[in-house]
């Protein structure tokens, strides 16, 4: 069968504008809302993360983040043992806001802490630590998948 240049340029656009057409359905079905509300708020004190990531780089060991199919495990430096370690775990899901969640730093006696699996989704995290010790703060972050 045989097509004149005609019947190929209408076919063209007619394959054209259905594509345009299915991009444009898909395009309303995603997600946009913002990976943060307060991202403005965020940026200004970025400052202070990175002096926070700056003091974590001074320490002799850092943290330890594991995922395996029981828990996470946060495992602080044994060095630090016997000071007073106050702070956070954000559980940040870049995919999913709902996902998101923060959890106080509580350790055993070995400086570790773990998070039971349950509590995550298939998919990427985001464990950012966020802890003050000695008059010092400190930030560390780690990407992870949960299985």
């Amino acid at each position: 069968m045989k097509l004149n240049w005609g019947t190929g340029i209408f076919i063209f656009i007619v394959v054209f504008m259905g594509a345009c057409v299915a991009f444009f359905i898909f395009a309303r079905h995603q997600d946009n809302s913002l990976v943060e509300n307060d991202y403005y708020a965020k940026s200004l004190r970025y400052e202070e993360v990175l002096q926070k990531m700056r003091n974590t780089a001074e320490l002799h060991e850092l943290p330890l983040i594991s995922m395996d199919k029981s828990a996470l495990k946060i495992q602080f430096p044994s060095d630090l043992r016997g000071n007073h370690v106050q702070g956070t775990v954000n559980l940040y899901r870049p995919s999913d806001k709902n996902l998101d969640r923060t959890i106080p730093l509580i350790f055993d006696s070995g400086m570790i802490q773990q998070i039971p699996a349950s509590m995550f989704k298939k998919g990427k995290y985001i464990v950012k630590l966020d802890w003050a010790m000695s008059n010092r703060s400190y930030y560390f972050e780690k990407e992870i998948f949960a299985e």
